[in-house]
């Protein structure tokens, strides 16, 4: 079939799991010589910048992304991270960064999860503060969240203007990503419903209140290409599975009618049934929220997300998977989406 590609640019997202960082580095390159405009890098199974970093130096043309780091990080560890990836790549860096689940900070980091919005607006504002700050210029942020004083950089920072991108999935964090940042990433599971009626009007709040600026509309979307359909599907059902399991992504859930299924699958994991959670994922729910089946599939899946999004960010599911599953569905990803 002809394919119309509406997308402007594409990408890929690595979690990192299951695939080794030596195969990451050879997808990452692949990637770029089939036409990839970026390549990001997931912080869970992972951290979000050292195969950012191990990327750049096999990727040298395209965009690299934290996709996404998150703050449960302090500022200055952030903002130096960020600072290093961007003279790395020769300005190619994007700063991604996300909030994370409320159980992750709390149980992984033992961070308190109060006020996820405004936290995010006073930790972006910090980051940006700290590029700003020299030996001859300390600077001092006072917020509610964090309190930072007399900081300064000890080398020249490079100049290089690094753009935020805040992930996204409720409201109020769009808005957010309107009003601070320079671009969001829509995160993992979304239909074009979510983006009609929430995303969009709620980012556009957001823009309002920045005024007239560069802003760039960044879908992850879950994909899964097999010349077999339901081998696809199949795969596919193992990442709804593992998101499914995160409250936020009710907004995306509830609208779509899959409460039921999303409780059931909620109830299966608790009890230690990935099995019994993967088959409790409906065929409608692979129709509705990813992108699966042959390489013609997945560009008719996409058609309905036209004038959703500018950028397009491809995610291999790997939750329960076999690595090598893992491995054969990162190179169809990039022969389907292949210039």
């Amino acid at each position: 079939m002809s394919r119309d590609k509406f997308w402007k640019k594409w990408g890929v997202l690595f979690s990192g799991d299951k695939i080794t960082l030596a195969e990451q580095l050879k997808f990452a390159a692949d990637a770029e010589s089939a036409g990839a405009e970026s390549l990001w890098s997931a912080e869970l199974w992972r951290d979000g910048f050292v195969p950012l970093a191990a990327m750049a130096t096999v990727a040298r043309k395209v965009r690299l992304g934290t996709g996404v780091a998150h703050f449960a990080r302090t500022p200055m560890q952030t903002e130096l991270s960020a600072k290093s990836m961007a003279e790395l790549s020769d300005g190619r860096f994007i700063l991604g960064l996300g909030t994370a689940p409320k159980a992750w900070n709390e149980d992984w980091h033992g961070l308190p999860y109060h006020h996820p919005v405004d936290r995010m607006r006073e930790y972006i504002e910090c980051v940006r503060l700290m590029w700003t700050s020299s030996p001859e210029h300390p600077i001092q942020y006072d917020g509610k969240f964090y309190k930072i004083r007399n900081y300064r950089r000890l080398n020249t920072p490079p100049p290089y203007r690094i753009p935020i991108y805040l992930a996204a999935v409720l409201p109020g964090m769009m808005r957010l990503a309107g009003s601070h940042a320079d671009g969001i990433i829509v995160n993992v599971l979304n239909t074009p419903r979510y983006f009609q009626e929430v995303v969009q009007p709620y980012v556009k709040q957001g823009l309002e209140l920045a005024g007239k600026k560069p802003f760039e509309w960044c879908a992850v979307k879950v994909c899964s290409v097999n010349r077999n359909r339901k081998q696809a599907q199949g795969l596919a059902r193992n990442a709804i599975a593992f998101y499914s399991a995160i409250p936020y992504f009710d907004a995306v859930l509830d609208p779509a009618g899959f409460k039921s299924q999303k409780e059931r699958i909620r109830a299966l994991l608790a009890a230690g049934d990935v099995a019994g959670a993967i088959d409790a994922v409906s065929d409608e729910m692979v129709d509705a929220l990813v992108l699966a089946g042959t390489p013609d599939d997945v560009h008719r899946q996409l058609e309905p997300f036209r004038d959703c999004f500018e950028t397009l960010i491809l995610l291999s599911p790997t939750f329960a998977a076999e690595a090598a599953q893992v491995r054969e569905n990162h190179e169809a990803i990039i022969d389907a989406f292949a210039s």
